[in-house]
């Protein structure tokens, strides 16, 4: 038999014992529990750490290539204002650690935005950074891995992003290359009705008829002439 303590473990690695406990119980390192033992197998770990050396080494070398003609397609759909609040919310969740991008970062990565009329308009209906913050350090879990630069988007946050482009479509008469805008993002986020920056929105009682009446002083006007 080849397994092996925590307190081994983390000789081994060089690591300290508590990070060790909290790899194995979030399940990073692959182990047996037997009561309150943990018992790790030294072939296992071996195998991990290779997969994972692999797995960081490609997510290096990714980070490091410039974004694919589908991803700047992408992008360009987007207002300006749009496009600074997209690179935010991927930037928001790198530090944090996190491995997709969230509505929540969307969400705060729109309030961030101070010369935004949408993010004068998210304060205006009671929501601040650092009132978002706290919910996604506590609703988001943190990846031990190094995140890549293009970040893979939750269900949730796929759904926001639709939304949004066929919002700016029918505001645009189905023209379907009408730019999206921070504005629609943020009712995108809304009508998704699931996932992190919804919660907030609703939490904060925050309904379409609040949000379209916050907007309507002209942030359409604003991000067009940005």
């Amino acid at each position: 038999m080849d397994y092996r303590d925590p307190d081994w473990v983390a000789e081994k690695l060089g690591i300290e014992k508590n990070t060790i406990y909290r790899f194995l119980q979030d399940g990073t390192i692959p182990a047996l529990q037997l009561g309150r033992k943990w018992l790790v197998s030294e072939r296992r770990l071996i195998e991990w750490l290779e997969q994972e050396t692999d797995r960081q080494t490609r997510a290096r070398r990714d980070s490091t290539q410039p974004a694919s003609p589908e991803v700047a397609r992408r992008l360009d759909d987007y207002t300006a204002a749009g496009r600074q609040v997209l690179k935010r919310a991927h930037a928001e969740a790198r530090t944090y650690g996190h491995a997709q991008l969230d509505t929540g970062h969307l969400l705060l990565a729109i309030a961030l935005e101070s010369r935004s009329a949408t993010a004068r308009a998210v304060r205006d209906l009671g929501l601040t950074p650092e009132s978002i913050r706290p919910v996604l350090e506590q609703r988001l879990t943190v990846s031990p891995q190094p995140a890549p630069r293009r970040l893979p988007r939750t269900p949730e946050a796929k759904r926001a992003m639709r939304l949004a482009a066929k919002l700016a479509q029918k505001q645009s008469r189905d023209d379907a290359a009408a730019p999206i805008g921070t504005d629609h993002l943020l009712t995108g986020i809304l009508l998704a009705r699931r996932g992190i920056g919804a919660e907030i929105l609703i939490a904060h009682g925050i309904t379409r008829r609040l949000l379209k009446q916050a907007l309507r002083p002209g942030a359409r006007k604003e991000e067009i002439a940005d």
